[in-house]
């Protein structure tokens, strides 16, 4: 609506009552007093009988202040009823944990739910065992139990497709640590910073809300603090670790095989004067996070990738500087092929929605004439309406997509033709480092190693930023 506004296509903007238009009263006015006259908008809202360039315009205010206290009003009525059924002992979430299910007689009761229980109780007598949070989850997923997130999914029969199948470590530590499991609930650990603000926060242990046997148990308690001992004395075990810090490559490398990032580890490996050293090295998240039991390792020693990664930016350093015109043209040519025919694309697809969407303008005004003229029946009318505006909001907003796009795509075009500037400044580079990795490089794939003929080999490719992999000839 505001890029029609922009574009002229539209002058007036009504609304059944102004609640429509939004009830944060900052953010109405700002839009009535300022965007919708700096774009030559007249603003109408029927109920409330207000129109921006009449007389009454400056009661518009304060209807915007009443709708914007009916909202602060309604959330606080709502968490006032939330918090007295919490108080009250009765589960509130909108979700009950894995290995139970709401009571069908009484849904703010959790009652076991027997197949899902029988997954936490081998998860807790596997930790009391001494086995690994790597080990569990290896377990779990070797042997294709389904996730907590699918098990509701198809226990629901929602579609399940784009949902982690996967067990992780920190969803077994998530079950280990949950009071739940013994008949306990713990509640309003969480909440929102205003009604305006839906932005999850954690509330301090003074508003937490505890109550103490308020379902079956599927743990016994003796277990459960078994259980919560060896996590303390694994937790107090890592504490004398020294403190994680940001590594070379974070967030920059990519397992070829599975597209999941490379997470980094800090070795210690003895050596023969007794000290140890420490060595920084990436791993598959997604093997490491299941337990070893999906994808492989793909690891590399970050020391042996930052010596490729130099070998490779002074080389194209180099080569830039020698035969700067060749690699020059090289790149121009490289980014207007992408970019034209890309741009040829977008631009087709725009004009295409465009024309969609003048016909869809065009019909919606015909569908009003042939209702008033009797042509159509009002129910008919409805579902037709309904359906063209749908498709007119579904091919306006994928227009601005592509003409955000359009405008990114030619900005980076500009960009690729400095990438020889950029690259020039690290021919004597001496240090890699964070600054220089994230200047140029964009990301870089890490495959498993291999051996070919008694010879270890690992394949590594690195995508620069803008003008990505560049091809050896």
């Amino acid at each position: 609506m505001l890029e029609d506004a922009k574009n002229g296509i539209i002058n007036l903007i009504l609304v059944k009552d102004l609640s429509r238009l939004g009830r944060d009263y900052v953010e109405v006015g700002r839009y009535t007093d300022i965007v919708f006259p700096s774009l030559g908008c007249r603003f109408v809202s029927v109920l409330d009988r207000l129109d921006s360039e009449g007389e009454n315009a400056d009661i518009l205010h304060f209807r915007s202040l009443m709708n914007d206290y009916h909202l602060r009003d309604l959330s606080n009525k709502i968490k006032s009823v939330l918090n007295s059924k919490k108080a009250s002992g009765q589960f509130a979430a909108a979700y009950a944990p894995y290995g139970y299910c709401k009571s069908e007689k009484d849904r703010h009761k959790l009652v076991v739910d027997e197949y899902a229980a029988g997954i936490v109780r081998r998860i807790f007598e596997m930790r009391l065992a001494g086995t690994a949070y790597a080990k569990i989850t290896a377990a779990l997923n070797t042997e294709g139990i389904a996730s907590p997130r699918l098990y509701w999914y198809r226990l629901t029969g929602k579609d399940t497709s784009g949902i982690p199948q996967l067990w992780t470590d920190s969803m077994v530590k998530i079950i280990l640590r949950n009071e739940v499991y013994i008949g306990n609930l713990y509640m309003n650990l969480t909440g929102t910073r205003s009604y305006k603000d839906p932005t999850r926060i954690h509330k301090p242990k003074s508003e937490w809300i505890r109550h103490e046997n308020m379902h079956e148990a599927i743990i016994p308690s003796e277990t459960w603090v078994k259980v919560q001992e060896i996590d303390a004395a694994a937790k107090q075990h890592s504490e004398y670790s020294t403190p994680p810090t940001p590594k070379l490559f974070s967030g920059k490398l990519v397992c070829v095989d599975c597209d999941s990032n490379l997470c980094a580890c800090t070795e210690r490996q003895p050596r023969k004067n007794g000290t140890k050293k420490k060595y920084v090295s990436y791993s598959c998240w997604k093997y490491t996070r299941s337990g070893r039991s999906i994808c492989t390792a793909h690891r590399i020693y970050e020391m042996t990738l930052a010596q490729i990664v130099s070998a490779e930016i002074i080389t194209q350093a180099q080569t830039v500087t020698l035969n700067e015109a060749a690699i020059v043209n090289k790149l121009k040519q490289k980014a207007a092929d992408y970019g034209r025919q890309h741009i040829d694309n977008i631009r087709q697809e725009v004009r295409k929605l465009r024309c969609r969407i003048q016909e869809l303008e065009n019909l919606t005004a015909k569908l009003y004439e042939d209702k008033y003229s009797g042509a159509i029946s009002k129910n008919t009318f409805l579902v037709l309406i309904q359906k063209n505006e749908k498709e007119r909001i579904s091919k306006s907003n994928r227009l601005a997509a592509l003409l955000t796009e359009t405008e990114k795509t030619e900005k980076e075009t500009a960009i690729i033709q400095n990438w020889t500037t950029i690259i020039r400044k690290y021919q004597d580079l001496q240090k890699l480092d964070w600054d220089v990795v994230n200047e140029l490089i964009d990301h870089i794939e890490i495959g498993e190693k291999t051996v070919i003929d008694g010879e270890r080999r690992q394949n590594i490719k690195i995508f620069y930023r803008f003008i990505g992999l560049i091809e050896s000839e």
